[in-house]
């Protein structure tokens, strides 16, 4: 089915009833078809396996599957992908500035990002920033910010729209303030469906004398 700009608004409006848009692409290693891959690796070199519904009708059936990127690491990507487009789409950018914090380990960056915070405007980083001598939480914008539901979003529109797309659970102010939660709206990952084997590791040595 073909998407179009009519065909998307028609689908948000209120009395829209679609679902949601589901996007299925096949990709093939740089090495060619069969190839190995890399995935991500967890604790104690465990890479992430799973279960996924593959095939057509009376075909269809769980195949294992090892997850190469998944869902938190997806939305890393876009919001870096976004972050090298921000000027072109005027997007909204907040910077924390971390050069007053001096020495810094060599390979620590001097400034972040709002595209770069791996909880969006929930993130700590923000909680416990300063903003023109007075802290970032006890500013109007941050007030705003650390306040803002799924039911009152205005703030997150002007200034984390990512938010809106990937999610967010405001869980850094306490049990007295804001624990307000929205569920992401744009969920991708990238999957092997019937890996060969789970079980390769590369091994190797190198000496340092």
């Amino acid at each position: 089915m073909e998407l179009s700009e009519e065909r998307l608004i028609a689908a948000c409006a209120d009395d829209g009833t679609a679902a949601g848009i589901l996007i299925v692409t096949e990709l093939e290693p740089l090495g060619g078809a069969g190839a190995p891959v890399k995935p991500a690796v967890y604790e104690g070199g465990r890479y992430q396996v799973d279960k996924r519904w593959d095939g057509e009708g009376e075909r269809r059936a769980p195949v294992d599957v090892v997850v190469i990127d998944n869902v938190p690491s997806q939305a890393n990507r876009l919001e870096q992908a976004l972050r090298q487009v921000r000027q072109d789409l005027r997007l909204p950018e907040i910077t924390l500035d971390l050069s007053s914090l001096e020495p810094l380990p060599a390979h620590l960056p001097r400034t972040l990002s709002s595209l770069q915070f791996p909880h969006r405007q929930a993130e700590a980083y923000l909680r416990d920033a300063v903003m023109d001598g007075q802290t970032f939480e006890r500013t109007d914008l941050g007030n705003r910010l650390f306040n803002a539901t799924r039911e009152d979003a205005l703030a997150l529109l002007e200034w984390f729209p990512q938010s809106i797309l990937y999610g967010f659970w405001q869980s850094h102010l306490g049990r007295k303030r804001s624990q307000a939660k929205l569920a992401r709206s744009w969920v991708s990952e990238i999957v092997g469906i019937r890996p060969a084997t789970v079980e390769t590791r590369i091994l190797g040595l190198k000496g340092d004398p």
